[in-house]
């Protein structure tokens, strides 16, 4: 899909990141630039940066920086970029989406004082910052860590920026609001989290604190967006049972749909903003690492449709299994699903999520968009079962767009 001349056409780059997620929005005709979280620093350094760069070369604005959950793999580009941005400028960012303790903290309760106690297990948790990732990135190592310090939500408020302003500066969730007008012709509907998402986020947050032995006082009087960051980014990951020996002898497409489903509930990937870009006709889903129950009640919601069809829908939690259920398949399609992950750390994406994609009848045939090559899509670029099951897989380049017009 090359990209259209035209400016009445809404634009997509899903950027190399690791096993993480880094895509860029643009729409010519309302002059619309959205960055959709960030992947690693490496992923601003050689993606980002340029992009922004010459967008500011052009007198343009980056519109809206949106943040979907704190995870690593999501938000360490955007450490990178906001430090740079902080001491110099390279770009105005008008807009940034991230809910961080200061949005999802319960009422204050009483005045106490922090003991010395207290105080030195903050400073020991600033210390430590985020989570350290080393990882393979195309074929040579790069060390994924990000700087440690302040917090993507202490960056953003020193730097000034208008912070969830179309939420009245408070959470992003579907109880604040779910239509939001991004330009003249772009609508976003928000369909992730629910406040019980981010409840639940804040319990693990506070069992999290107590196990360091501090006290309840220091949760109730103040914003403690590093250590609530910090210490979020080190939820551990899901498990998995992957098949980690492919061959087509081992493999049954319906075997593999026919497994038993289990959702994931992970707290940071419940609070993932997820939403539908609207623009004309066009619909194009982006999932963050979102919980799959949720985003199917939230879609019957606004739509009241049997069957709703996406112009493009981006895989959730890069294809985890446990991330896109039967029963939000038998509900949504698309002839495009972009895949972000390199399959580095967690050997996303799983087998059964691409068998339940691709398994479906159909009619048409589904393009799944891979921004690097893995043992999972290598498998599945595969003849035979392109053929029987009327699919292509796509490995596209660094830096490619992908273009959807306007009807």
């Amino acid at each position: 899909m090359p990209p259209s001349k035209k400016s009445n056409s809404l634009n997509i780059t899903m950027f190399p990141a690791s096993y993480g997620d880094s895509f860029f929005v643009s729409v010519g005709e309302d002059d619309l630039d959205i960055l959709i979280d960030s992947g690693f620093s490496f992923t601003y350094e050689d993606h980002i940066k340029p992009k922004l760069t010459e967008l500011n070369t052009k007198n343009k604005s980056l519109d809206f920086l949106i943040i979907t959950h704190i995870d690593a793999d999501h938000i360490s580009g955007a450490l990178s970029l906001l430090e740079a941005n902080n001491l110099s400028k390279i770009i105005d960012i008008k807009n940034i989406w991230h809910n961080s303790y200061r949005h999802i903290q319960n009422k204050p309760t009483n005045k106490k004082e922090i003991s010395l106690k207290d105080q030195r297990i903050l400073q020991q948790i600033m210390a430590n910052g985020y989570k350290k990732n080393r990882t393979v990135v195309q074929n040579h190592k790069k060390n994924l860590s990000v700087k440690q310090g302040s917090s993507l939500a202490s960056l953003i408020y020193k730097g000034g920026y208008n912070w969830n302003k179309q939420f009245n500066n408070e959470a992003i969730c579907v109880e604040n609001d779910t239509n939001i007008k991004l330009s003249n012709n772009v609508n976003l509907i928000l369909l992730s989290p629910e406040k019980s998402k981010l409840q639940k986020l804040m319990k693990f947050w506070e069992k999290e604190f107590r196990k360091l032995g501090i006290s309840r006082a220091v949760l109730d009087n103040h914003f403690l967006d590093d250590a609530f960051e910090f210490l979020v980014s080190r939820e551990k990951p899901i498990n998995k049972n992957i098949k980690k020996n492919i061959s087509s002898k081992e493999v049954n497409i319906e075997k593999l749909m026919a497994e038993d489903f289990e959702e994931d509930n992970t707290p940071t990937n419940g609070s993932s903003i997820s939403f539908v870009l609207e623009y004309g006709s066009k619909k194009i889903l982006f999932l963050g690492d979102s919980h799959p129950s949720i985003i199917e009640r939230a879609l019957r919601k606004q739509y009241q449709q049997e069957q709703l069809w996406f112009d493009a829908i981006k895989v959730s939690h890069h294809g985890s299994h446990k991330n896109t259920s039967p029963s939000l398949l038998s509900f949504i399609d698309s002839d495009i699903y972009f895949i972000s992950t390199n399959g580095a750390k967690f050997g996303h994406p799983d087998l059964t999520t691409i068998a339940r994609i691709i398994g479906r009848k159909t009619s048409i045939s589904r393009k799944m968009i891979f921004n690097y090559e893995t043992k999972i899509s290598k498998y599945f670029d595969n003849e035979e079962l392109k053929k029987t099951y009327n699919y292509s897989i796509v490995i596209s380049a660094a830096d490619e767009t992908f273009t959807f017009v306007k009807d």
